[in-house]
């Protein structure tokens, strides 16, 4: 029973290992998936041994090391899925040495019993690393606090063997022996199934977490972390038939801020002014080049008007690394308001309609357009 669960343990880490591989290997960078990979792998490796082992010094020595680099490997995966960029070297280094002392042991001859006590105390080590750094992640969803449980629940058998080898066999026991006792057979099914549910939950963890990095890397700017023009549009569309304010601006000759200055400026310049806008807490998008947009919910264009004028002041005031002390930059701004089940379209068209009357009259200021958007009704919302 045990080398048949075995067995069907071995074939589901080496399915979700190898799906983990091929998603790694067609998304470059995504490195949280390599260490997945790897950790399953090496799960997969040591049920193998412990299924087939006959107590020789070659398969504990392999079935020591594998173990306690399987959960390090998990704890680098969640690391990495969670942004964390903190490595815990002092609690590593714990496992690497308990991993040492039990392999020096095995050579030493001394009695097994004593040998996998270190051993025990290593897995459990390097379990509380991946506990402790879901611990200390943002939002815990479901998943996360399933994989709490489970990875607390194996770290509790590891310590729970460490006493209770020592009550219920005698300091001479082999490995045969511990092995086919009831308390070892429970134990690794329990084990198991927790190790099982582990790899899954955290398949799911890590490729949603994937997933989740490629959609915001598709609605957001590469420079500025703003949300792109596709980003931006989807926060326009998500107002639905709210009413709302939407202000377009543009950097005032910015063409001669790269010439002048070289390109790494103006890419700082582009960040400090997507700061200043960011800061109002409102939707910002980068629609390309030195061009944003703010979208400002249940505001009005005299509303909107401010904001921007606060804004284009800032920016005007400001110094920057890089540009001559009096080197003022300047932005034009134009200002329109969206009644509730205005197309975005003729949003967009008024708005940048009032940024060319901003430029055509000087630059550096702020044109609120002077039709009320409302005559571009979509058709469907008219008829409601």
């Amino acid at each position: 029973m045990m080398i048949s669960l075995g067995m069907v343990q071995v074939g589901v880490f080496a399915v979700l290992a190898g799906l983990c591989a091929a998603i790694f290997a067609g998304l470059r960078g995504q490195s949280s998936l390599g260490w997945l990979a790897a950790a399953l792998l090496c799960g997969a490796l040591a049920i193998l041994i412990l299924g087939q082992a006959q107590g020789s010094l070659l398969e504990w020595i392999a079935l020591t090391v594998t173990v306690p680099v399987a959960y390090l490997c998990v704890a680098q995966s969640i690391r990495i899925t969670l942004g964390q960029q903190r490595q815990y070297r002092a609690l590593v280094g714990t496992v690497l040495a308990l991993t040492a002392i039990a392999v020096l042991m095995a050579f030493a001859g001394i009695a097994f019993l004593y040998q996998t006590l270190p051993f025990q105390l290593a897995c459990a080590v390097a379990v509380s690393e991946s506990i402790i750094r879901l611990a200390r992640g943002p939002q815990k969803g479901i998943v996360d606090i399933c994989l709490m449980v489970a990875l607390t629940g194996l770290a509790a058998v590891f310590l729970a063997r460490i006493p209770l080898y020592l009550i219920l066999f005698e300091a001479g026991s082999h490995y045969g022996v511990i092995r086919a006792s009831s308390f070892q057979h429970m134990s690794l099914i329990v084990a198991g199934l927790l190790a099982s549910t582990t790899a899954f939950l955290l398949v799911v963890k890590v490729i949603g977490g994937v997933i989740a990095t490629y959609r915001m890397r598709s609605e957001r700017d590469g420079l500025t972390g703003l949300l792109n023009r596709h980003g931006f549009d989807l926060a326009v569309a998500g107002q639905g038939r709210g009413s709302c304010a939407l202000i377009l601006c543009d950097i005032d000759h910015f063409k001669r801020v790269n010439d002048r200055y070289g390109h790494a400026v103006g890419d700082d310049v582009l960040r400090e002014f997507a700061g200043l806008l960011e800061h109002t807490g409102h939707p910002v998008g980068r629609m390309g080049g030195e061009e944003f947009a703010l979208l400002l919910p249940n505001r009005n264009a005299a509303d909107a008007a401010s904001v921007a004028e606060m804004i284009r002041q800032r920016f005007h005031a400001g110094t920057y690394p890089g540009v001559a002390p009096d080197h003022r930059l300047s932005a034009s701004f134009g200002v329109t308001e969206l009644k509730g089940g205005t197309l975005p379209k003729s949003a967009f068209i008024c708005a940048d309609a009032a940024l060319y009357r901003a430029k055509e009259e000087g630059r550096n200021r702020v044109v609120v357009a002077p039709e009320a958007i409302h005559a571009d009704l979509d058709p469907r919302l008219r008829a409601a």
